[in-house]
């Protein structure tokens, strides 16, 4: 073990439960370089950058999830990363050493802080600040430096940029204060630091971009991971205000190459592998629930698609559209069409929403558009998995008119193709 890997500590101080939350709780997410996802999309997307499939993702999370729940080493991460790496024939940049180092650290000390914000939360009411801490050694950065000791309430928005971890291998982190022993120890609200913001190169898969942090920040840190996951503590009565139609949507980090956001690619329609099925006209709960099941097979299924992502298809999908019964009418029709849609989906889109609360909500949106009978475009089939809950939406497409056996790219799809085109189907 060299001198600086000695000078890691056991991944003991973040098994608390918030810690580990914050890390299961992500969606694991394909990329090819880690600025693929950035600032708070990291608090949704579980990604190691260059890793490109779902098995090979899911290894990795389960191996520092064993970390953080076990208090394992650096040194015992690594014997997990060798077998991975051989189990996948997975080829990586960098040495062994630091790819490890780097992913066993950035995720603990993500899920460390994380964990703090969300303590914090629940216990402002009586500690209602927090205390920047650094470690003050001859390795610390001079702006973390001087942000020691910072206090300030817990929800200002200084801490939303400049809550730990702030960079690469950056150690510092954040204590609760409660008013009593601000009083005790002498401290006092400070002035917040100031931001000064500085424009920086970085690399991405679609290649080299322009970006701007505060000094004293790595690109990309600037964000709390804690918000991002968890949000803030709001009010119930509050809560109960807000719904997904206030959530702010966000496109990932980066637009592939030649693709242009605001025309997206004609989507080429195709015989569906099972007919379409005439809708039952007033159907009840108890028939669409049979309908659902002669379809998947049984109460649930589970799909995976084209990156080994799973899906889960449950009785959810009926029972929560009993609320409004026009939305019930017509899904039925859809059922025969989930696996084809999961497992060889037209396009499948990445994107993001930012809740009032600060919150950041993960959806996968799936598309497919199919022909009728008559081998015309009919139908759209749109699925969208946030939080382990799919939803379904369905567009017909009659009485529109289609140029050259192509669904025009605009066509009443834009709310839906938003966000990062991550699969295309060829052919």
């Amino acid at each position: 073990m060299s001198r600086e890997d000695a000078a890691i500590p056991a991944a003991q101080p973040v098994h608390f439960r918030e810690a580990i939350s914050f890390l299961r709780n992500k969606t694991r997410v394909p990329t090819g370089q880690w600025a693929d996802l950035w600032r708070d999309e990291h608090t949704r997307g579980f990604m190691v950058a260059g890793a490109a499939k779902d098995q090979l993702i899911a290894d990795f999370q389960g191996a520092i999830l064993k970390a953080m729940q076990n208090g394992e080493t650096l040194e015992s991460f690594r014997r997990d990363f060798d077998q991975i790496v051989k189990k996948h024939g997975w080829s990586y940049n960098g040495s062994r050493g630091w790819r490890s180092k780097v992913i066993f650290e950035t995720n603990l000390r993500q899920a460390y802080n994380a964990g703090r914000w969300v303590q914090a939360q629940r216990l402002k009411s009586r500690r209602p600040n927090l205390r920047y801490v650094s470690v003050q050694d001859e390795r610390t950065r001079p702006h973390h430096r001087a942000w020691h000791g910072t206090i300030l309430p817990v929800d200002h928005p200084w801490w939303d940029k400049h809550h730990p971890p702030n960079g690469w291998n950056c150690r510092c982190s954040v204590m609760s204060v409660s008013d009593r022993e601000m009083k005790r120890r002498g401290w006092k609200i400070s002035a917040p630091p100031p931001d000064i913001l500085t424009r920086r190169r970085i690399n991405t898969s679609a290649g080299a971009r322009i970006v701007e942090a505060p000094a004293g920040i790595d690109s990309g840190f600037d964000y709390n991971p804690g918000l991002g996951a968890f949000g803030r503590a709001r009010q119930a009565s509050i809560l109960k205000l807000e719904d997904h139609r206030t959530e702010e949507f966000f496109a990932p980090g980066y637009i592939p190459p030649g693709f242009n956001p605001d025309e997206p690619p004609a989507i080429e329609p195709r015989k569906p592998q099972r007919p379409l099925v005439d809708y039952l006209q007033q159907p009840t709960e108890p028939e669409m629930l049979k309908r659902l099941h002669d379809a998947i097979g049984g109460d649930h299924a589970v799909y995976l698609d084209p990156f080994g992502h799973r899906v889960a298809i449950t009785d959810s999908i009926v029972t929560h559209w009993n609320n409004d019964p026009e939305k019930l009418r017509t899904r039925d029709a859809m059922f025969g069409q989930f696996e084809e849609l999961i497992q060889s989906p037209s396009e499948i889109w990445l994107g993001f929403a930012r809740r009032p609360d600060g919150k950041v909500i993960l959806k996968r949106r799936y598309i497919n558009v199919v022909t009728d009978a008559g081998n015309r475009p009919a139908l759209i089939f749109i699925a969208e998995e946030r939080e382990g809950f799919v939803g379904f939406h369905e567009v017909g497409l009659q009485g529109t008119t289609i140029i050259g056996g192509r669904v025009p790219s605009s066509l009443r799809l834009g709310k839906f193709r938003r966000g990062k085109l991550i699969y295309r189907r060829e052919g």
